[in-house]
């Protein structure tokens, strides 16, 4: 996979936070060949497009959460760990929702979810902080983004919140996150609490 930018950049921008942090997240984000890789992926295993696009969102916020908690230290090729995160994220969600059953020789279900490149749980305090940062970016987008969270469809949350359609949702939910990143990257101290 060609790097549009190099590990070290990327992770130091995205320590430093702010507009660095946002201008590497969006250099991710505008890699269309790994973008289409991990939307093959998904179409590949049960998926559609949208559910493809979905999981590379979903596969770069856990980068930015790994990277900022020190659990990525940029070891080898950022390409290749945010497919990993993202194929592991697409199967976790096909467990859950047990669409398929999906094994090759070397790995199985159970095997992936041990593999897990990241924690997704957050301590009770953790909880709490980041249920008050989500009520302070308005109902709108905290509704968006817990409903995300739930694995609701696109579609549903766009019929749920009221837009017009998923790529309109899909849009809502990434400017959502970002003014929740924007809200933690102004309070410091909660950033440690966080980690």
């Amino acid at each position: 996979m060609k790097s549009i930018m190099s590990n070290t950049s990327i992770i130091e921008d995205i320590k430093l936070g702010g507009m660095k942090r946002q201008q590497a997240i969006a250099t991710i984000y505008q890699d269309n060949q790994l973008k289409n890789q991990v939307i093959a992926f998904v179409k590949r295993n049960s998926g559609s497009a949208d559910e493809g696009i979905d999981i590379f969102h979903e596969g770069i916020i856990a980068l930015d959460d790994n990277v900022r908690k020190d659990k990525y230290r940029g070891d080898g090729n950022i390409q290749g760990y945010l497919f990993s995160t993202c194929r592991f994220l697409w199967l976790n969600k096909l467990k859950r929702n047990k669409k398929m059953v999906y094994t090759d020789e070397n790995t199985t279900l159970d095997q992936i979810e041990e593999e897990t490149p990241e924690s997704l749980s957050l301590a009770d305090e953790q909880k709490a902080i980041l249920n008050d940062l989500l009520g302070r970016i308005g109902d709108k987008c905290q509704k968006i983004l817990e409903l995300w969270k739930l694995s609701y469809s696109m579609e549903e949350i766009a019929e749920e919140v009221g837009l017009g359609n998923a790529g309109i949702a899909r849009r809502q939910r990434y400017n959502c996150y970002q003014k929740l990143l924007a809200i933690i990257d102004q309070a410091p101290e909660l950033k440690n609490i966080l980690k």
